[in-house]
């Protein structure tokens, strides 16, 4: 049995995303001009309006978790369940964990990108939950993985600086996730793709390669 195989998820991957201010990391501020406006922040939930079977027939309950590893995460998400059945609670709760993304083309690219937040910083920036740093194909891999082996329900991404993660999320991560049988909302996928977007460069930006893993 897997270590990670503590409490099963009770329906398919469920994936939000979280926007706030210029980025999740705090040098995402000092880089924030008229590609981001300020005032968009705020839950995009990828299963709004859907029919998820996790919900059906019965209250539930949405729970953020933060956990430094999968191990931890794992636990907590076994954690918040059990104590809700003992409690009588909610027939269903989806448990979801915080995780950080900095992406791009390239996984060297991704990290030299957090580099330059950091230098904003005295000291490098570390999140308060877990952390994923690479590209939109192994960022898609990572959350399949996750809820596979039981760790959470569902996910919170949390870009790190916007809009250029973002954008990557919902071009790029987000419709592999689609292909691979997550279910998507036409609607919320469309609101991330037209935030995406948001950039002061003109050029129209291709999303049709195939991108690194």
């Amino acid at each position: 049995m897997s270590r990670f195989d503590i409490g099963r998820p009770q329906g398919p991957l469920r994936v939000t995303v979280e926007l706030a201010g210029a980025g999740h990391h705090p040098g995402a501020a000092i880089l924030a001009d008229d590609r981001w406006p300020p005032d968009i922040e705020g839950w995009v939930d990828l299963t709004e309006g859907l029919a998820m079977p996790a919900r059906a027939g019965g209250r539930e309950s949405t729970v953020r978790i933060q956990a430094p590893d999968l191990v931890e995460a794992a636990q907590r998400s076994a954690h918040v369940r059990t104590a809700a059945e003992s409690a009588g609670g909610p027939a269903t709760v989806s448990v979801l964990v915080e995780i950080a993304v900095m992406i791009a083309r390239d996984a060297p690219a991704a990290r030299d990108r957090l580099a330059r937040l950091d230098a904003y910083l005295e000291q490098p920036w570390i999140p308060d939950s877990l952390s994923y740093v690479g590209t939109p194909t192994g960022l898609a891999g990572l959350l399949t993985d996750l809820h596979s082996v039981g760790v959470a329900d569902g996910v919170v991404l949390q870009p790190m600086l916007l809009p250029e993660v973002l954008e990557h999320i919902a071009f790029d991560t987000l419709p592999r996730l689609e292909s691979a049988g997550v279910p998507m909302s036409g609607t919320q996928l469309g609101l991330l793709r037209r935030l995406g977007l948001r950039r002061g460069d003109p050029v129209a930006h291709d999303h049709s390669e195939s991108l690194p893993a």
